[in-house]
């Protein structure tokens, strides 16, 4: 394969990424946060709410917050509180998790 059809293929993956988070409404924002959510519990971790509005390097507070709310009412993410009620941790849902394999499926074609 030479450089010109990689470029392609990989042009037609991130397409294929865009539809796909278009298909779910999603802005860069919200992917962002996603993929950290993610990212945690894929090392057995877990996130906070006050985690993830930590990550300033990503966007403001406030800005974290509305795209949090914002998953939250696109059923992708969940709230679950943690025995001292201050604390809540984020998971995916089924449908965000069902996001990332059909991630992993356009992954696996791009091959």
């Amino acid at each position: 394969m030479n450089v010109n059809q990689k470029i392609r293929q990989y042009l037609l993956y991130l397409k294929q990424c865009d539809d796909l988070d278009a298909k779910y409404n999603l802005d860069n924002i919200e992917i962002k946060l996603l993929n950290e959510i993610a990212g945690a519990l894929l090392a057995e971790s877990s996130l906070t709410v006050s985690g993830l509005l930590a990550l300033k390097q990503i966007a403001s507070p406030a800005t974290l917050h509305a795209a949090m709310k914002r998953l939250i009412v696109k059923n992708l993410i969940v709230q679950i509180p943690a025995t001292d009620s201050r604390t809540k941790y984020l998971d995916l849902t089924k449908l965000g998790w069902k996001r990332y394999s059909e991630l992993s499926d356009i992954f696996a074609a791009s091959k």
